[in-house]
């Protein structure tokens, strides 16, 4: 009944929704052409007074409202788009030597004057600086510009960061949508607006005006409160990444799994030599989950010594956590990210600038090996599933593999497929072709025997299903 009524009323009132549609549009200029509740609801009243001499009630009004609405919402977005655009571009056309033809920006026009003020400051910076605006976007309701650089030049990269924070602190005091005094409101989504432009946001949380800066809107919890929130979302993050059968719903899936990586997990490991000293020695394994960013953790620790290794096991924990989280960071904003997030850290003793470079190149250089990481794990799915489409055969039985089998065909499924493709030798020499493979891949000295046994049985299959295909052509 809903959807005949839909359609009658589309052609009984279509010239009223058009205008409706456009009376709205108009006043909702005003608001940078956002979608306000209010501003619909005013002309729905003035829509149905002008719908008096037809046969509508008050039962047709959501109806007649999602029709203006259908029509109204295209034209809203390419007129919001449109005008950004112009202003951008302006913009970009008045500043062509500090800001880049192709820089994109992902925020409302009330903040351009911050934009401009950025792009008049980088001109009184050192030529040799080479600092360009190549972006701009809204983050939590703050400003976040993108400027490249040569970072090597003396000074550049510090000022620059002092700058994008200088304009992100004003943004959260600057109306985005006129430009005129705002603050951060918290919705659905957080934005800093003034008062007339909050009514974009509908309602607000009731914890809106508790925050002024996105950046620091735990400062004010109770650290304990903190602490446990972010080991809980650590573990959490972790435990997707490593072990995606933790947590599982279903306990059937447990059923029939070969036992897990033998892992040494103690504290402390003794060894006594021969004269018979006795030497212990103290490990972190039981103080993080084994994953493979803290096994490197772990792995520096045992080979640098001094304030290092000092700064490396006071901070394991944060640095791991800082390492999961930079995942998520844009790439242009990782360094500016890492630099903020080791400003917070707390030492024991004070750290020096010499302590925080390391900690920064370490991070950096753990971030990069993650990535990565996480880029050969998905090139190495791919891989193998292009070579299990020319063998049906094995694709089937990998289908059905469950528990550490599945885990260790996930963890190495470029390597099989890349040294299954690789093998060029004979049949007899095949095993020990197979031995000096596995043994090249990644931490596979860490793994228990039985795991390793089955690496080789695998990649022994995936060789002889090559050299069976070979033959058959």
């Amino acid at each position: 009944m809903t959807a005949e009524r839909k359609k009658e009323l589309a052609a009984l009132c279509a010239v009223e929704i058009r205008k409706t549609s456009a009376i709205t549009k108009s006043h909702l200029s005003d608001y940078g052409y956002h979608l306000v509740e209010g501003v619909v609801d005013a002309e729905m009243t003035a829509m149905m007074k002008r719908l008096t001499d037809k046969s509508v009630g008050s039962d047709d009004v959501p109806i007649l409202r999602e029709l203006v609405i259908s029509d109204l919402w295209p034209r809203l977005r390419k007129s919001h788009v449109e005008h950004r655009d112009y202003v951008f571009e302006a913009v970009k056309s008045m500043n062509r030597g500090t800001i880049a033809q192709d820089a994109a920006f992902a925020f409302d026009i009330g903040w351009r004057q911050l934009l401009q003020s950025a792009a008049e400051r980088l001109e009184t910076y050192p030529s040799a600086w080479k600092a360009t605006i190549t972006g701009g976007k809204e983050k939590f309701g703050c400003l976040v510009l993108h400027i490249a650089c040569d970072a090597e030049q003396p000074g550049c990269r510090s000022e620059l960061e002092r700058l994008r924070e200088e304009v992100r602190l004003r943004s959260l005091a600057t109306c985005d949508i006129c430009g005129q005094n705002g603050r951060l409101r918290l919705s659905s989504i957080a934005k800093t607006v003034c008062d007339k432009h909050a009514a974009v946001l509908g309602d607000l949380r009731e914890d809106d005006g508790v925050h002024a800066d996105p950046w620091h809107w735990r400062a004010e919890q109770p650290i304990e409160d903190h602490i446990a929130d972010v080991i809980g979302t650590a573990r959490a993050i972790m435990a997707d990444a490593e072990n995606p059968w933790v947590g599982a719903v279903d306990v059937s899936l447990l059923a029939g799994m070969d036992p897990p990586l033998d892992w040494d997990t103690s504290h402390a490991a003794v060894d006594v030599a021969s004269d018979g000293s006795v030497e212990v020695k103290h490990r972190h394994d039981g103080l993080m989950p084994q994953t493979a960013v803290s096994r490197q953790i772990e792995r520096d620790i045992e080979k640098n010594f001094g304030r290092k290794a000092d700064l490396l096991l006071e901070f394991i924990g944060k640095i791991e956590l800082a390492v999961v989280a930079a995942m998520s960071v844009a790439d242009d904003d990782v360094n500016f990210w890492l630099r903020t997030e080791v400003g917070r850290w707390e030492s024991v003793q004070p750290l020096s600038d010499d302590d925080l470079e390391f900690l920064l190149r370490y991070l950096r250089n753990l971030v990069i090996d993650e990535r990565g990481r996480r880029d050969r794990h998905r090139d190495g799915a791919e891989s193998l599933q292009v070579f299990l489409a020319d063998h049906p055969d094995l694709a089937s039985e990998v289908a059905a593999l469950v528990g550490r089998g599945r885990e260790l065909l996930d963890a190495y499924a470029g390597d099989l497929a890349d040294s299954a493709r690789g093998c060029v030798v004979k049949e007899e020499f095949v095993d020990g072709y197979v031995r000096e493979e596995i043994a090249l891949w990644p931490d596979v000295g860490e793994l228990s025997k039985s795991n390793r046994d089955w690496l080789r049985q695998w990649l022994r299959r995936m060789i002889d299903a090559g050299f069976k295909r070979v033959k058959g052509n």
